[in-house]
This record gives structure tokens, sequence and C-alpha cells, in this order.
């Protein structure tokens, strides 16, 4: 058990103790008398900055949140203050404890053994090493760096796993966009946007939505009138993009949403466009550049895959263990991967093909299986990797760079028009999360500063959830 999580096992105990009232607290320490010299020192307990469901957010936490967010902003010229910087840190903090939480409810825990594999992977897909890895985590201890990597795979593989199911792409979508990318040929226009999201339901009352209008109103004559808009995204946004001032970076032309594409095509960099309506909110934007780009070659990938699927008798450690035996027998010349794919593979569409999946862009696959494949060279077979499928091993028998084929264009406005509905709905899921959740804000300097109201949501309801 690692001293945070005992922390945290402390602080809720003593927030329960404490009843509803979820008074904040510095410290909590056995009493030394005469009569007993030799007890302990007294141990300073971590205080908690805030309650969200059943986890809870400690001042330390919150404190090292604070200081990345800062050097964050620093190196990208924001000219945000320390309790700006503070809210945008608590809003990505609540937002990671409520999917982690969710993460913990489909039982997604990862072993030492399953943070190793994923380590070496991920290290092994960017051409890195896994000390290199660990260190992009900041001034924190190894095992601290371990938990913090092991937390991203979780987040991920739920948002991944939630927004997923959410998207729909028609073909007749495809097909348009296709025709609008080879009319616009290998130069495509690409902007530098920032953008903040005021929540406002679809059903709001009149007076509710004339109240976050009148407050979109406000930040963008502050914004016109020379405020930092990356800090106004710090001050007002809700969630994890709180942290990042609302920076987009370069969004290309065909990847921005159409209600806001014609003010777009007309403002110069500086700009600052809405507000617009949208299902998620109320959305304000500025241009910060414009640039024309080279549009990227679609690759393609032809694969082959041997699946292995776990169950309550079958562990992640069994199928690692039988496909990296697998692996083993093919590379000594033992047995063909086609021939290993129709014995072994439980994906019943390829395994009789002898795992074939044919040439497809990597955005086709799971991106754990999509990182595993574009890291091969053409003849190599992957180590076990896990995606939410169950685990593979992946055969690259050939990738080729396709520019002008139909299929192609439609390929890649299949990409793009699913990045885009990513992007979306990992905004409106993120938000869904957030309106269904207890969050309780006790950090003494947000609530002095009285932008814990901001933050909260449900403290109607003061029983943990």
């Amino acid at each position: 058990m690692t001293r945070k999580l005992q922390q945290k096992i402390v602080a809720i105990s003593l927030v329960l103790l404490m009843g509803s009232s979820l008074v904040p607290f510095s410290s909590f320490a056995a009493p030394v008398t005469d009569a007993a010299p030799s007890i302990a020192a007294p141990v300073t307990l971590d205080a908690t900055a805030a309650v969200v469901n059943n986890d809870i957010i400690l001042e330390s936490e919150l404190n090292s949140a604070q200081q990345e967010v800062e050097n964050n902003f620093k190196q990208r010229g924001v000219q945000a203050d320390a309790l700006t910087a503070r809210r945008a840190a608590l809003e990505q903090l609540v937002t990671r404890s409520i999917i982690l939480q969710q993460g913990q409810q489909y039982g997604l825990n990862l072993t030492d053994t399953q943070i190793d594999r994923a380590l070496a992977q991920t290290a092994a897909s960017n051409n890195s090493s896994v000390e290199a890895l660990l260190r992009q985590y900041g001034n924190v201890t190894e095992a601290q760096a371990r938990q913090m990597f092991a937390e991203d795979l979780i987040i991920n593989e739920v948002r991944n796993n939630q927004v997923r199911r959410r998207i729909r792409i028609s073909d007749a979508e495809v097909s348009l966009l296709a025709k609008s990318l080879r009319q616009v040929g290998n130069i495509e226009p690409s902007y530098h946007l920032a953008q903040i999201i005021l929540p406002l339901d679809a059903r709001a009352s009149y007076s509710e939505v004339n109240r976050v209008t009148a407050l979109a109103n406000t930040i963008k004559r502050e914004a016109r009138q020379g405020a930092d808009f990356n800090a106004l995204a710090a001050q007002y946004a809700q969630g994890s993009t709180a942290a990042q001032g609302g920076d987009l970076g370069y969004v290309i032309e065909s990847q921005v949403p159409v209600p806001f594409l014609p003010a777009l095509l007309k403002a110069q960099p500086g700009d600052v466009l809405g507000p617009f309506r949208s299902p998620f909110g109320l959305h304000l934007i500025k241009l910060f550049d414009v640039s024309n780009q080279a549009v990227e070659p679609i690759t393609t990938y032809k694969a082959s895959h041997i699946l292995l699927t776990t169950s309550i008798v079958f562990s992640d450690e069994a199928a690692y263990n039988q496909l990296n035996a697998l692996r083993q027998s093919i590379l000594r010349g033992e047995i063909s991967f086609a021939d290993a794919a129709k014995k072994f593979s439980e994906d019943p569409g390829s395994a009789a093909l002898g795992g074939e999946l044919g040439y497809a862009p990597a955005s086709r696959y799971d991106p754990a299986f999509a990182r595993g494949m574009v890291a091969l060279n053409p003849g190599q077979i992957s180590a076990p990797i896990k995606s939410s499928f169950g685990w593979h091993l992946i055969l690259l028998e050939d990738k080729r760079i396709d520019k002008d084929s139909q299929e192609a264009y439609e390929q890649r406005a299949r990409e793009l028009i699913y990045r885009r509905l990513f992007q979306e709905e990992s905004l409106a899921w993120e938000r869904e999360l957030r309106m269904g959740a207890y969050v309780h804000v006790t950090d003494p300097l947000l609530v002095n500063a009285g932008m814990q109201s901001s933050i909260e949501s449900n403290t109607g309801n003061t029983q943990l959830h």
C-alpha cells in the first residue's frame, strides 16, 4: 500500500467520522503526555482539498498539480495568476478522480506485471526507454510515476470505451467530406485555436440561458480588451481542458465543427468568436494563427493477428504467457503465423483467413492495437499486446502510402470525422460525469476566493456516493 493511499484511507475515515459538514483538517495526532514520554512524535496528515464521490483529493496532490499547471502556462506564455492555475488544476484532478472511480467500477485494476508490460510496450512504440517515460511525470519517485502511468492507462481505457460507443458515422458524411478533400488537393488550412465551453443544458430555462450568455459576453469582452484567453479558459472552463488553457493546438479545416466554420473563415488571427450554441453549451473560440500545410498521405497497414480473450478462469497472465510461448514457436519455425491463427485465434472473422485483416489505416483499430502495429516493421511479430478486445499477437506484413484513390479519400474522411466526433463526445461524456458526481471543495484558498462554486456539483446531498 502506497503512502498516498494510506493518507487517503485515513482522511476518508476522518471525513466520515466528522459527518456531513466535511470540514477540512490539517493534522491529527495522538496527544503526548508526561506519563508516556516514549510515544512517537505527532504525525501530520495531509489535508483534504476536495471530496469527489467516494474519493478525496489531497492538498499535496492539488499543490503538485498546481505547480505543473503553472509550469505549463509559463512555458506557453499564459498570464494566469496562482489562484486561476489552482482552480484549473483542481478541475483536472476532479475529472481524473471521477473517471478512475468509474474504472474501478468496471474492474480495471492493473497488477505490477501488467504495468511493467504496458511501460515496455509504450516505450518501444515511442522509440524510448521506460526510464525516460517515467521521467516525463516530473519530480516524483519512481513508484509515484508508475502509479500515475497506470492511472493514465485506466483513464484512456475508460474514455476510449465509453466515447467510442457514442460515435456514429454515416456513409453520406464520409462521401461528402471525401469529395471536399479531393477538391482541396494537397494543401489544407490549419487553425491554431483555443476554446472556452460554458456548460448549458439544452433544456435550460430562459433565465439560465440569459445568465450563461451574459457570462460568455463578459469573457469575450475581457478577451477583446487584452485579457489572456488561455488564462480565461483556466478560470472559467470545466473539466480537463481548463488545465490546458483551452488550447486545441492546430486544427485542420476539415476537422473544425461545421457551425463554427463560416465565422472562422472570415476571422483574422487574434479574433475572439462566438458565443456559439451547441448541445454542450456556449462556445467562445480564439484564433491565434492560420497556416497552410500539406495534407498527410494515408498509410495503410496489412496485418494479421491472433486473439485470445480472458475470462474468470483464463487470466491476463495466462493469455500473455500462452501468446508469448506461441510467438517463440512461430519465430523458431515450428508453426506458421497463419496456421497458429487458424488453430488458436478467438477472432472468428479472421481466424479462418489465417489471421489476415487486410489493408486498413491505423485509425480503424483499437488504440492499443494500433500503437503496437505501427511500431512494427514489415515482417515483425509483436510481443503480446492487450487491447479492449483481449490479448493479441500482431504480424505486420506490409504497409503502403495511398494518396489518390477514392478509398484513400474516404478513409481519410472517416478518420477526420471520427477525430472530431471523439473530441466532441469526449467533452459531452465528461460533462455528464461531472453533472452526476458529488464534488465538494474544501481547499481554503479556493473557498476564500469564492471559486469553489464553479467546480462543485450535487452538494445539496452531503452523503458520499
